[in-house]
């Protein structure tokens, strides 16, 4: 099965979740929720990063992180690589302990840190395993409360949207993660699958834009070092928006409709012939790098095939150009 990209932004804020395969059990003592946790404190020794909340279930695990200079994905590797390892020797077990790898989708933090903080504590009582989140012990949450200790957890910068004083904010906290057991499963938490961006209209421009983002230097007959126009990811998904009546959002986000499958392959056509890479159009899209070639290829064959196709991409390609010149 072909790789999907990650949208890996330093500085931004991730809700990663790996399963067991076949949603096997991957804890079944102390002793193993006690393992991961430490090689989750190993690795952000080695490849800092900010750990928001956590929580360990029976067969699946939640974390949020907020990267710093190492990609999720390498931080995630060496975890859940090492774990694997332990738990295979610890119970005589080959083979894949966990569902393929890891999803880790960007979120937008102003709007969502707290509230995944929430949602990822309750896992416990919404699955019916504890009536409170604060008797489950495999969780950031107690640490929250000040109910046990913890290196690893980064509870702080959540604490402050509550209060600046310390036993105010846990108490405040504590009543706001009370407030949501009545909200049940997220669905909204889980639509922005991996590499998608779970966000307000205006983040996700933004970090379309950033994916965008890559300086292209080339020489002049003579000589003469000049910045080549960069490709204008923003823009070309504004066009393909405009024409096709679709938010950028559902674009590029996991959908999957006919229409919604169109107006990616249009995108991806039209972003090639703009210069932009594979790579930013995987990430652009949300697809992976094979998926981009294989619908790059199916759209030049509708455009030359269908009358109706060719003559959306061209409208697309002077709206990408009308913007851009306006820029």
């Amino acid at each position: 099965m072909a790789r999907k990209p990650r949208v890996e932004i330093e500085g931004g804020l991730y809700h990663v979740l790996s399963r067991g395969n076949n949603r096997q059990t991957i804890f079944h003592s102390p002793d193993d929720y006690g393992k991961f946790l430490s090689l989750l404190q190993e690795q952000k020794i080695k490849l800092p990063f900010f750990l928001y909340a956590y929580c360990l279930m029976s067969n699946h695990v939640h974390l949020l992180i907020e990267r710093r200079k190492d990609d999720i994905g390498r931080i995630m590797h060496r975890v859940l690589t090492g774990y694997s390892q332990y738990y295979n020797r610890r119970y005589h077990k080959v083979g894949h302990l966990l569902q393929g790898r890891h999803k880790s989708i960007l979120c937008q933090s102003e709007r969502y840190l707290c509230e995944l903080v929430r949602y990822i504590h309750l896992n416990p009582v919404r699955a019916n395993v504890v009536k409170k989140p604060e008797d489950y012990e495999f969780s950031s949450h107690r640490y929250y409360l000040g109910l046990a200790a913890s290196e690893i957890v980064d509870a702080d910068p959540v604490l402050r949207h509550f209060s600046a004083r310390k036993e105010r904010a846990r108490k405040e906290f504590r009543r706001f993660v009370t407030a949501g057991m009545k909200h049940g499963h997220r669905n909204d938490f889980y639509q922005a699958d991996e590499g998608q961006i779970l966000g307000d209209g205006e983040f996700v421009d933004a970090m379309i834009h950033r994916i965008g983002e890559t300086e292209r230097r080339v020489k002049s007959n003579d000589g003469e070092v000049k910045l080549a126009r960069e490709f204008d990811a923003v823009a070309l998904a504004t066009a393909v928006e405009r024409n096709f009546g679709i938010t950028k959002a559902k674009i590029c986000g996991p959908g999957k409709g006919r229409r919604v499958m169109q107006a990616k392959e249009i995108m991806i056509l039209v972003g090639r012939r703009q210069g932009a890479s594979v790579r930013q159009l995987a990430d652009l899209v949300g697809i992976s790098i094979s998926g981009v070639s294989r619908r790059h290829d199916a759209a030049r064959r509708k455009v030359q095939e269908d009358q109706a196709v060719k003559l959306i991409t061209e409208q697309i390609e002077k709206e990408y150009q009308r913007i851009t010149n306006r820029k």
